[in-house]
């Protein structure tokens, strides 16, 4: 005699579902929380606090910090490098200007020393027609009226003493004469007038000096007029 069945229900009811049968290996079956405690603890006992440094800090605090640090350092190293670069500018800049006022420094003193050796040129030059007047007139007085008449000794005389001490002056001063009789001619120092052939005279020769020149400290202040041989002679 077949089993009563009991109302409502079906002979799958009271089948089990293998879905629903509890299986310890599936992930939401298992209490992981004591084995994940044991293995934090294991972790600890290695290796410390995970969550803490050394001195009791929160890493994640502790990790903020340190990129604050760094943030913080590299503003600094910024405006250390611009402090920098502007120190090497404003170093450069007074080296130049240094520079600069040395140069300034020697070009005055070089002028100021040009000046004091130039400075009598002026005077010389307004001396020069003098000379030239008292050598010529020297030279028109010739030994036999010297000798006949004692006037002209006597003036021939003063004239000699006048220029030994005009002469005096001018190599004190560096001022010295340019007299190229019998040397090669020099266009730097000498004006040639004219030329003129001399038996024996090698070419481009001064032969007569018709008007001294003149240079103070190597610098000509009055080319010497002279007479010199052809170039063909």
């Amino acid at each position: 005699m077949p089993d009563e069945q009991k109302p409502g229900n079906t002979p799958d009811d009271d089948k089990l579902n293998p879905e629903d049968v509890y299986d310890p290996n599936k992930p939401e079956a298992r209490d992981t929380t004591e084995e994940d405690e044991a293995h934090k603890k294991h972790m600890e006992e290695l290796f410390g606090d995970l969550d803490e440094d050394d001195n009791g800090n929160k890493k994640v605090d502790t990790i903020e910090s340190l990129r604050a640090e760094r943030d913080e350092l590299l503003l600094k190293l910024a405006g250390s490098a611009a402090t920098l670069a502007k120190s090497q500018s404003d170093n450069l800049t007074l080296t130049k200007r240094l520079d600069e006022a040395k140069q300034l420094i020697t070009r005055t003193e070089a002028k100021a020393e040009d000046d004091k050796k130039f400075a009598i040129e002026g005077f010389i030059k307004q001396a020069l027609p003098v000379i030239d007047t008292l050598e010529l007139g020297l030279a028109s007085i010739d030994k036999k009226h010297r000798a006949e008449d004692p006037k002209f000794a006597k003036l021939a005389e003063g004239v000699e003493k006048t220029l030994s001490q005009l002469t005096a002056v001018f190599n004190k001063f560096g001022v010295k004469a340019i007299n190229p009789i019998n040397e090669p001619f020099d266009a730097e120092k000498h004006e040639a007038i004219m030329t003129q052939p001399k038996e024996g005279c090698d070419p481009e020769t001064v032969v007569t000096v018709c008007q001294k020149g003149y240079e103070i400290n190597g610098r000509v202040i009055r080319h010497a007029k002279v007479i010199v041989t052809p170039p063909d002679c």
